[in-house]
């Protein structure tokens, strides 16, 4: 944590990549290739969640709890030292925020909500191999991010379904169909870089322009 801006999200991404070839190739610990098959449902308070259905309302109902939880961190002071952070780092620091210790806080907090995350999918599919720890699975949810909004609290949600719904609409266009899915992305990229959230402000301010 002591590299910030890229330097930060490329040592990210060198670290996403050795727990990838350890989960695949540490056999006796992770079943390599082969994965571990037979994750059982979540209990709680002894209360068993084996059917679908349960299951379901158990995860809705965490997901909410979590939802809210990252309402309140986004509105508390941490959230307001993340945003400083966020825009400029310099000015950041220099009004008293430690970038160092809320750059450890704010990955804390999202490995935090990945794990839960990806505990509930181990659970869901009772198997996990080492491809949803690929690099690219990482790269794809940053991707939704963007697209979504970064910094917005329903940035990333709308992103995720925007990332997974339109290859799927895209398909009747066959061999194109990814052609223009990474053209869709690029041009959004460029033109609202503050993601599909921001566009609204953004053509809000060019009205008060013209």
């Amino acid at each position: 944590l002591r590299v910030q801006h890229h330097y930060l999200a490329f040592a990210t991404l060198g670290f996403n990549v050795l727990v990838y070839l350890f989960i695949r190739n540490e056999q006796w610990l992770t079943g390599g290739t082969f994965g571990l098959s037979g994750i059982p449902r979540p209990e709680v308070f002894g209360v068993p969640f084996k059917s679908s259905l349960a299951f379901y309302y158990f995860v809705l109902v965490s997901t909410i709890v979590l939802a809210l939880v990252m309402a309140w961190i986004l509105r508390s002071p941490w959230g307001r030292a993340f945003a400083a952070l966020r825009d400029n780092p310099i000015r950041a620091e220099s009004l008293g925020v430690n970038i160092t210790a809320y750059t450890l806080l704010a990955f804390a907090i999202g490995a935090a909500f990945g794990g839960v995350g990806g505990a509930y999918f181990a659970s869901l599919v009772e198997y996990i191999e080492p491809a949803p720890f690929h690099v690219a699975a990482s790269l794809m949810m940053l991707l939704m991010v963007i697209v979504g909004g970064a910094g917005r609290f329903f940035g990333p949600v709308l992103g995720a379904g925007i990332v997974m719904l339109l290859p799927e609409w895209l398909r009747f266009m066959q061999n194109w169909y990814l052609v223009i899915f990474g053209f869709a992305v690029v041009a959004l990229m460029v033109w609202v870089p503050g993601g599909l959230l921001a566009l609204p402000a953004k053509l809000r301010s060019r009205r008060v322009a013209v």
